[in-house]
Protein backbone atom coordinates (compact mmCIF):
# COMPACT_ATOMS: atom_id res chain seq x y z
CA UNK A 1 0.00 0.00 0.00
CA UNK A 2 1.22 3.26 -0.91
CA UNK A 3 0.68 6.49 1.14
CA UNK A 4 0.83 9.74 -0.57
CA UNK A 5 0.79 13.03 1.66
CA UNK A 6 0.17 16.46 0.62
CA UNK A 7 -0.22 19.20 2.32
CA UNK A 8 -1.24 22.56 0.72
CA UNK A 9 -1.28 26.30 2.46
CA UNK A 10 -0.10 24.17 5.72
CA UNK A 11 3.38 23.20 7.44
CA UNK A 12 3.26 19.54 7.61
CA UNK A 13 5.27 19.10 10.90
CA UNK A 14 6.76 15.49 11.51
CA UNK A 15 4.16 14.92 14.51
CA UNK A 16 1.85 14.87 12.19
CA UNK A 17 3.12 12.88 9.05
CA UNK A 18 3.79 10.01 12.07
CA UNK A 19 0.39 10.00 13.18
CA UNK A 20 -1.26 10.39 9.57
CA UNK A 21 0.74 7.48 8.32
CA UNK A 22 0.12 5.34 11.63
CA UNK A 23 -3.59 5.94 11.14
CA UNK A 24 -3.61 5.12 7.33
CA UNK A 25 -1.32 1.86 7.99
CA UNK A 26 -4.36 0.37 10.08
CA UNK A 27 -6.40 0.94 7.01
CA UNK A 28 -4.30 -2.29 5.72
CA UNK A 29 -6.20 -4.53 7.71
CA UNK A 30 -9.41 -4.00 6.68
CA UNK A 31 -8.43 -4.92 3.10
CA UNK A 32 -5.77 -6.37 1.22
CA UNK A 33 -7.42 -5.05 -2.23
CA UNK A 34 -5.64 -1.42 -1.06
CA UNK A 35 -3.26 -0.08 -3.76
CA UNK A 36 -2.91 3.40 -2.96
CA UNK A 37 -3.56 5.80 -0.70
CA UNK A 38 -3.70 9.58 -0.94
CA UNK A 39 -4.16 12.22 2.18
CA UNK A 40 -4.34 16.09 1.19
CA UNK A 41 -4.29 17.82 4.25
CA UNK A 42 -5.00 21.49 3.74
CA UNK A 43 -5.75 24.93 6.25
CA UNK A 44 -8.14 27.53 5.28
CA UNK A 45 -8.39 30.17 7.71
CA UNK A 46 -9.14 28.38 10.97
CA UNK A 47 -10.34 25.07 9.35
CA UNK A 48 -8.02 22.36 9.32
CA UNK A 49 -9.12 20.24 6.02
CA UNK A 50 -8.48 16.78 5.43
CA UNK A 51 -9.33 14.73 2.42
CA UNK A 52 -8.22 10.95 1.67
CA UNK A 53 -8.53 8.96 -1.34
CA UNK A 54 -8.11 5.49 -1.46
CA UNK A 55 -7.65 3.05 -4.69
CA UNK A 56 -8.76 -0.29 -3.77
CA UNK A 57 -9.92 -3.34 -6.14
CA UNK A 58 -11.04 -0.82 -9.13
CA UNK A 59 -13.03 1.37 -6.67
CA UNK A 60 -12.02 4.86 -5.69
CA UNK A 61 -13.45 5.73 -1.65
CA UNK A 62 -13.04 9.14 -0.83
CA UNK A 63 -14.12 11.42 2.03
CA UNK A 64 -13.69 15.16 3.54
CA UNK A 65 -13.26 16.14 7.25
CA UNK A 66 -12.70 19.40 8.74
CA UNK A 67 -12.38 20.79 11.99
CA UNK A 68 -10.41 23.16 14.67
CA UNK A 69 -7.24 20.92 14.62
CA UNK A 70 -5.36 18.77 12.32
CA UNK A 71 -5.27 15.77 13.98
CA UNK A 72 -8.78 15.75 14.83
CA UNK A 73 -9.42 15.94 11.17
CA UNK A 74 -7.30 13.07 10.31
CA UNK A 75 -8.44 10.57 12.57
CA UNK A 76 -12.18 11.51 11.12
CA UNK A 77 -11.37 10.98 7.88
CA UNK A 78 -9.94 8.02 8.55
CA UNK A 79 -12.52 6.34 10.39
CA UNK A 80 -15.23 7.48 7.98
CA UNK A 81 -13.04 5.94 5.01
CA UNK A 82 -12.60 2.74 7.39
CA UNK A 83 -16.67 2.12 7.23
CA UNK A 84 -16.28 2.81 3.50
CA UNK A 85 -13.79 0.04 2.90
CA UNK A 86 -15.82 -2.40 5.96
CA UNK A 87 -18.66 -1.95 3.34
CA UNK A 88 -16.91 -2.23 0.01
CA UNK A 89 -15.50 -5.52 1.02
CA UNK A 90 -18.58 -6.98 2.21
CA UNK A 91 -20.10 -5.91 -1.52
CA UNK A 92 -17.44 -7.88 -2.80
CA UNK A 93 -17.80 -11.26 -0.21
CA UNK A 94 -21.27 -11.01 -1.03
CA UNK A 95 -20.48 -11.09 -5.02
CA UNK A 96 -18.26 -14.04 -4.43
CA UNK A 97 -20.84 -16.12 -2.62
CA UNK A 98 -23.48 -15.55 -5.35
CA UNK A 99 -21.28 -17.61 -7.93
CA UNK A 100 -23.38 -20.22 -10.15
CA UNK A 101 -23.67 -23.61 -9.17
CA UNK A 102 -22.29 -26.41 -11.39
CA UNK A 103 -23.76 -27.58 -14.58
CA UNK A 104 -25.24 -31.21 -13.55
CA UNK A 105 -26.48 -30.23 -10.04
CA UNK A 106 -29.86 -31.50 -9.79
CA UNK A 107 -32.92 -28.48 -10.43
CA UNK A 108 -36.06 -29.13 -7.58
CA UNK A 109 -37.27 -32.82 -7.77
CA UNK A 110 -40.18 -32.41 -10.68
CA UNK A 111 -39.64 -29.06 -11.57
CA UNK A 112 -36.85 -29.37 -15.06
CA UNK A 113 -35.38 -32.42 -16.12
CA UNK A 114 -31.44 -32.47 -15.38
CA UNK A 115 -28.95 -30.91 -17.93
CA UNK A 116 -26.69 -32.33 -19.66
CA UNK A 117 -22.75 -31.16 -18.89
CA UNK A 118 -21.94 -28.68 -21.73
CA UNK A 119 -19.18 -26.52 -19.52
CA UNK A 120 -17.91 -26.44 -16.21
CA UNK A 121 -19.88 -23.56 -14.63
CA UNK A 122 -23.43 -22.59 -16.04
CA UNK A 123 -26.59 -21.04 -14.69
CA UNK A 124 -29.11 -23.64 -12.85
CA UNK A 125 -32.89 -22.49 -13.25
CA UNK A 126 -34.21 -22.96 -9.47
CA UNK A 127 -38.08 -22.47 -8.86
CA UNK A 128 -38.81 -20.38 -5.77
CA UNK A 129 -42.13 -19.64 -4.35
CA UNK A 130 -42.25 -15.98 -4.59
CA UNK A 131 -45.87 -15.60 -5.73
CA UNK A 132 -48.55 -14.30 -3.98
CA UNK A 133 -51.99 -15.58 -5.31
CA UNK A 134 -54.90 -13.56 -3.68
CA UNK A 135 -54.92 -9.67 -4.80
CA UNK A 136 -53.09 -7.43 -1.76
CA UNK A 137 -51.95 -4.14 -1.49
CA UNK A 138 -48.21 -3.23 -2.73
CA UNK A 139 -47.62 -2.56 1.33
CA UNK A 140 -48.39 -5.84 2.20
CA UNK A 141 -46.28 -7.37 -0.46
CA UNK A 142 -43.59 -5.86 0.70
CA UNK A 143 -44.53 -6.99 4.10
CA UNK A 144 -44.94 -10.30 2.87
CA UNK A 145 -41.61 -9.91 1.49
CA UNK A 146 -39.93 -9.06 4.14
CA UNK A 147 -41.52 -11.68 6.52
CA UNK A 148 -40.36 -14.71 4.07
CA UNK A 149 -36.88 -12.81 3.46
CA UNK A 150 -37.13 -12.87 0.05
CA UNK A 151 -35.49 -10.65 -2.26
CA UNK A 152 -38.60 -10.29 -4.60
CA UNK A 153 -42.48 -11.07 -4.75
CA UNK A 154 -44.89 -11.40 -7.43
CA UNK A 155 -48.47 -10.39 -6.91
CA UNK A 156 -52.01 -9.32 -7.95
CA UNK A 157 -52.10 -5.94 -7.21
CA UNK A 158 -55.30 -4.96 -5.89
CA UNK A 159 -55.87 -1.78 -6.68
CA UNK A 160 -54.96 -1.73 -10.50
CA UNK A 161 -56.20 -5.60 -10.62
CA UNK A 162 -52.45 -6.66 -12.54
CA UNK A 163 -50.29 -8.41 -11.91
CA UNK A 164 -47.02 -7.04 -10.10
CA UNK A 165 -43.81 -7.70 -8.80
CA UNK A 166 -42.11 -5.93 -6.11
CA UNK A 167 -38.16 -6.75 -5.50
CA UNK A 168 -35.13 -5.45 -2.99
CA UNK A 169 -33.08 -2.84 -5.05
CA UNK A 170 -28.87 -3.19 -4.53
CA UNK A 171 -29.42 0.27 -2.69
CA UNK A 172 -31.67 -1.32 0.21
CA UNK A 173 -34.83 0.30 -1.39
CA UNK A 174 -38.12 -1.64 -2.99
CA UNK A 175 -38.98 -2.09 -6.77
CA UNK A 176 -41.95 -1.78 -7.98
CA UNK A 177 -42.97 -3.17 -11.80
CA UNK A 178 -46.66 -4.05 -12.90
CA UNK A 179 -47.63 -5.42 -15.99
CA UNK A 180 -49.63 -3.74 -18.77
Amino acid sequence: MDIITTARRFEMTQGVRDHAEKRLQKLARYSDHIQEVHLVLAQEKHRQIAELTVHASGAELTSREESHDMLSSIDSVVDRLERQVKKLNARMKDRKSRRPVPIGVPVEEGDLAEVEPEEEWSPVVVRGLQWHPEPISVEDAIRLMREKDNDLLLFKNARSGKVSLVHLRPDGNFGFVEAE
